[in-house]
């Protein structure tokens, strides 16, 4: 009777241990049983990866400028934004009407750098394809001589020296002048449209591995099979996730525009970039 209590006892806790966590609930590589698969999960694991940071990288868009401008950093943008146009018009920095342009070659560094990642060889850095992206996304400003790009900011220049920024005092009063906060803005601009592209592209992925998961799941071993299932929820979150950023920095791009173009020519600036449309859930 006691060793029958006993086997009882030592099943429940057997089926009630956790089951050991997938290399994809990890977001490490999974190398399948065939070339095919193994290209799916490589390009899923670039996914997790760029998302692993995500959220550091958008708040780093804003902190230089809050920095600079003396707002803490739980500043709402629309205080940053009152706080800059003020700090612009008060050294008498005129906002000019403001376009942004993609090129062929940022699209080229955004499709080479998500080759790279999903290879084998390893991942290429994150900040390394935004300063690509950074440094062809062109900044057009209308002028009455007619239009011409701003110039592009050297990434390797030293930083300038902070702002001093004493305790108590009133929000705009101190900080960088209008020339600084001005070419920070277009940092932004360039910074907001550059993640904006990454995460537009990620919805992508993840809707092309979302539509090929059938074929890449039929017949597959055991194995790669639990992997395939842990995939398929991983996926959603990171459409998700993706989405909310795009959105989040599309909004950040058409906040820099407003601020940088006059009263009445932010309405004429090119439509933003939505996320692409999701494929029905298998």
């Amino acid at each position: 009777m006691r060793l029958g209590l006993l086997l009882v006892a030592l099943t429940a806790c057997a089926s009630g241990r956790p089951q050991r966590a997938t290399r994809v609930d990890r977001e490490q590589r999974v190398v399948a049983d065939s070339e095919a698969r193994t290209r799916w999960f490589a390009t899923l694991y670039s996914l997790q990866q760029e998302l692993a940071t995500a959220d550091l990288r958008r708040i780093e868009v804003l902190r230089p400028l809050q920095m600079m401008l003396c707002i803490p950093a739980e500043g709402s943008l629309s205080r940053v934004g009152e706080v800059a146009q003020a700090r612009m018009s008060h050294t008498g920095i005129e906002r000019a009407p403001t376009r942004l342009r993609r090129t062929l070659e940022s699209e080229a560094a955004l499709a080479r750098w998500i080759e790279t990642s999903a290879s084998a060889a390893g991942d290429a850095s994150q900040n390394d394809v935004l300063v690509a992206l950074e440094e062809t996304l062109r900044v057009v400003r209308t002028t009455p001589s007619g239009t011409a790009p701003t110039p592009l900011t050297a990434t390797s220049a030293a930083p300038p020296p902070e702002p001093r920024c004493e305790p108590g005092a009133i929000e705009g009063t101190q900080g960088a002048d209008g020339p600084a906060v001005l070419a920070q803005l277009v940092r932004v601009l360039r910074r907001s449209a550059a993640q904006a592209m990454i995460f537009e592209r990620a919805v992508a992925l993840a809707n092309e591995l979302r539509s090929l998961y059938p074929g890449v799941s039929a017949g597959a071993p055991p194995a790669v099979a639990a992997e395939l299932r842990a995939a398929d929820r991983a996926l959603d979150g990171i459409r998700a996730r993706a989405t909310m950023f795009l959105h989040e920095s599309s909004r950040t791009e058409r906040w820099a525009l407003a601020l940088l173009s006059p009263e009445g020519e932010a309405a004429q600036e090119e439509a933003p970039r939505a996320a692409p449309e999701t494929i029905d859930d298998h």
